[in-house]
């Protein structure tokens, strides 16, 4: 998986002090992308019985989710951790 690109998420989370981004990927999320995800940290859900397969990835400071065969997937993070969305995407890149 890469990252191409980032743009502010449609959906805000700003009331909550919280920033959202959609991350943009070069190809449409794969299994092997969504696994390879699993060591960012936090508690890891995959569900890819669904006939939309979904992932979330959830700790204390940033939440990721996104649907397998999407190009783009939501980073949701505290605007105080704004260095765990940088090194994520540097990650990625």
């Amino acid at each position: 998986m890469k990252i191409v690109d980032r743009r502010k998420s449609l959906e805000a989370c700003t009331e909550s002090g919280w920033d959202a981004f959609d991350l943009l990927t070069e190809e449409a999320l794969s299994d092997e992308d969504i696994e390879g995800m699993r060591g960012t940290g936090g508690s890891f859900l995959y569900m890819k019985q669904l006939k939309k397969p979904f992932f979330k990835i959830e700790s204390h400071n940033f939440v990721i989710k996104g649907v397998r065969g999407d190009s783009f997937f939501r980073y949701a993070l505290h605007r105080d951790a704004m260095e765990g969305l940088e090194a994520f995407v540097k990650k990625f890149s």
